[in-house]
């Protein structure tokens, strides 16, 4: 018998007991980096939810507890739950995980560092919340260091063929959720933009009070909020279906717009009606020409958060540009693979 016969005749191995079977196994289990990762993503979250537990009871203590209490009561419980989610679709291969863990991630390492530095932030009480902040701090940053590991990488890449895609059903519901949690943000900025106006041309001081206080309340427990929100499912309905995050430019262009937006509302607007608000007690009679000041500073930023969010929709709508040049990678490498097949 030849070797040609002999080759023609060997069994060929039954789908799910040949040598790839093993292989492939292998490639689905995680590196020790993603373990490493995975557990100081976890102990950063339960430093950083207990510190803002202690920041919460210390509210209710001293009697100032109020509607931003009740906020940031809901947060922290959406928070655990979002970050532990992520962390398993990041145990699993998905990429989307692993953009989301690392963009939060540096949000937090961003606000803690600031706080630590009592430049801004998340104000930080007695040493145990200090404690718990730098432990936070620390893991966090380690946790981001492991994530983008050669190992790390090329693991990623191995799985993202079968886990690049949330399942239809799964995706309809985030992107009815981004949709709608879209619409809320611009109201907000709308209504936040037209306050600022009405508290800035308006030459009574009751009025000018009722509106900054109105402001005050809407950012504490609204803005926050929906605009952390609005950019977890736009994240998500990106980096989990065929678009990609980075992979098209109209967008790559939302994603970086989205966080420029978050960033005007913490440390711009935010801030401004902290500032009105603080006048307004000092005595908004005696002090308006820098209350007005501050107001048309604050319809400034709101202004331009609002223009941003409506470009924004219209992106969505038009989807005007092509793909940046990872999506013309991705591409290419697709397109191999099926010649290759």
């Amino acid at each position: 018998m030849s070797t040609t016969d002999q080759t023609e005749r060997a069994p060929v191995p039954e789908a799910g007991h040949g040598p790839a079977e093993p292989a492939r196994r292998e490639a689905s289990v995680p590196p020790t980096a993603i373990r490493w990762a995975y557990a100081a993503v976890i102990v950063a979250t339960l430093a950083a939810i207990a510190s803002n537990v202690f920041e919460i009871a210390h509210q209710v203590e001293t009697g100032i507890a109020g509607s931003a209490t009740t906020g940031d009561l809901v947060l922290t419980i959406a928070f655990c739950a979002l970050f532990g989610f992520f962390a398993e679709m990041l145990r699993a291969g998905r990429q989307w995980g692993r953009v989301l863990l690392t963009i939060f991630t540096s949000l937090g390492i961003l606000f803690t560092g600031l706080g630590l530095a009592r430049i801004g932030g998340r104000p930080l009480v007695g040493p145990l919340q200090g404690t718990l902040a730098v432990i936070s701090l620390v893991t966090s940053v380690v946790g981001l260091v492991l994530l983008f590991l050669p190992s790390v990488n090329r693991w990623m890449a191995e799985v993202r063929g079968r886990g690049r895609t949330i399942p239809q059903r799964l995706r309809k519901a985030v992107l009815t959720a981004h949709v709608a949690i879209s619409v809320g943000w611009l109201g907000l900025v709308t209504g936040m933009f037209a306050m600022s106006v009405a508290g800035a041309t308006t030459g009574n001081a009751e009025q000018q009070a009722a509106m900054y206080r109105t402001m005050s309340m809407l950012d504490e427990i609204f803005l926050g909020m929906t605009s952390m929100f609005a950019l977890i499912t736009g994240i998500v309905v990106g980096a989990g279906t065929k678009w990609g995050l980075l992979q098209r430019r109209w967008v790559a262009t939302k994603f970086f717009l989205t966080m420029g937006v978050m960033l005007l509302g913490f440390g711009v607007i935010h801030q401004l009606i902290l500032e009105a608000n603080e006048l307004v007690d000092a005595g908004a009679a005696v002090r308006g020409g820098e209350l007005d000041a501050v107001g048309w500073s604050m319809a400034g930023a709101a202004l331009l958060a609002l223009l941003s969010l409506v470009f924004m929709t219209a992106v969505s709508t038009y989807k005007p540009w092509g793909p940046t040049r990872w999506g013309k990678k991705g591409t290419a490498r697709a397109a191999a693979s099926r010649s290759t097949r």
